[in-house]
């Protein structure tokens, strides 16, 4: 995998991850919440200055002379309303609103930004009252830098410190997932190894280990229980068949002997389903090329289908290694071989492309809303209940693909017909 697709491949999990989302989800409230703080205040700031100017403002004017004349200073303009037509037109126009803020292009008097108003003196005379909001404005940037300031590293840390929570929890939930996936799979020995209970998600942890403990001693004694109960039933059977041999030769015989040889077969496949099951870890995994395997079951195979009357046909593609127990997919194939036999049509074919091997006939097909029961243990079709068969084949089949952590999956065979594929994992 490249740098690229690794980097993608973390992309996508960050974005599943429901515990990263919701630490993220959070502190963004938090960062919204923070900035429309700042802008309220900010805002009220601005409003409670302007009001304290005007205030200043009209306690100048209400001590403004009597007799008109102007009482500007370096820093404030106090003069008639009369009395204003050489200041700029910004003074003039805000005057005829009673008041405001003036911004200037160029400086006048060293600043840019006045607060205007026009109140009356104490005689009831209309002057206009102008000071410079310069400084008042560098107060109020300078807090607003400190805010904003403020707000980005609060929202960079607290981004961090929900992302790392997030991950955190993430990687717990990672490992609870794991370990069930491994449970899916067939390994009933798998664990979280979670012994101490600080949170929720420790509890789930545990609780998810008793469950499998559980299981996985319920699953063994009704492992141990078949296979025992076939172990045990095949001693009186073979009894059974030694003295139906003694019996004098006939039809009656033959078809005891016949019907003894099908229980011994169901009892035999019973017990190797068991031991497929009950078998863990990869214990005599190997590397195996699928068209070399298919070739190999082509040789084994073939004189027995060509005695049964009927074709098998190799399809082999381009194929990729897998990693499997190669007498165990042997046995899989014969079973779908022998399953094909007796239910499918004149032709069987075996293929092979990438890491899926199968068998395919051109019989009469099952229904596809039956894929789900012919793989169950002892289920047969009311198709398949005159023929031959135990109804454990299939059964094997998907012991077999569990085991391996494969896929079995049927699908129609076109034109007609029923393909079975066995889609093995990636090494």
């Amino acid at each position: 995998m490249s740098l690229v697709d690794r980097l993608a491949a973390q992309i996508g999990w960050l974005r599943r991850s429901s515990a990263v989302r919701l630490s993220l989800l959070i502190s963004g409230v938090f960062a919204a919440g923070f900035l429309l703080v700042i802008f309220v205040t900010l805002e009220l700031g601005k409003d409670a200055l302007e009001r304290r100017v005007d205030a200043t403002l009209m306690a100048i004017a209400s001590t403004a002379p009597e007799d008109g004349a102007r009482g500007d200073t370096a820093d404030l303009i106090l003069r008639p309303i009369a009395d204003i037509r050489d200041l700029p037109r910004p003074f003039r126009q805000v005057a005829q609103r009673g008041g405001g803020s003036v911004e200037l292009e160029r400086p006048f008097r060293r600043a840019e930004d006045w607060r205007v108003l026009i109140a009356p003196n104490a005689g009831g005379m209309r002057y206009l009252v102008a000071l410079p909001m310069e400084d008042s404005e560098d107060a109020l940037d300078l807090l607003a830098g400190i805010l904003w300031t403020t707000a980005v590293v609060l929202i960079a840390v607290s981004l961090v410190v929900g992302l790392g929570a997030g991950l955190l929890a993430q990687r717990r939930l990672s490992v609870i997932n794991a370990t069930l996936k491994r449970l899916a799979s067939g390994d009933l020995s798998a664990r979280t190894g979670r012994e101490r209970s600080r949170d929720d998600l420790d509890d789930i942890a545990r609780q998810l280990d008793r469950t499998a403990a559980e299981l996985e001693a319920l699953v063994a004694q009704t492992r141990h229980l078949s296979a025992s109960i076939a172990h045990d039933l095949r001693t009186p059977l073979a009894r059974l068949r030694a003295q139906l041999e003694m019996l004098p030769d006939g039809e009656a015989r033959g078809a005891a002997l016949e019907e003894a040889g099908k229980l011994s077969a169901i009892f035999d496949t019973i017990m190797r389903v068991a031991r497929i099951e009950a078998g863990q870890g990869r214990d005599g995994f190997e590397t195996v090329d699928p068209a070399a395997l298919l070739e190999d079951i082509a040789d084994i195979f073939g004189p027995v289908v060509e005695d049964a009357g009927k074709t098998l046909t190799l399809e082999v593609g381009q194929t990729q290694s897998i990693e499997a127990d190669r007498d165990m997919v042997v046995q899989a194939m014969a079973n779908l071989i022998q399953n094909a036999l007796v239910h499918g049509g004149s032709g069987i074919t075996l293929f092979a492309q990438g890491r899926d091997i199968g068998v395919a006939d051109n019989g009469p097909g099952v229904d596809p809303t039956q894929y789900d029961e012919i793989i169950k243990p002892m289920v047969r079709l009311d198709a398949a209940r005159g023929s031959d068969g135990s109804g454990l084949g299939l059964a094997l089949v998907r012991a077999a693909a569990d085991r391996h952590g494969a896929e079995l999956k049927l699908s129609p065979n076109e034109p007609q017909g029923l393909r079975v594929t066995l889609k093995f994992a990636k090494l």
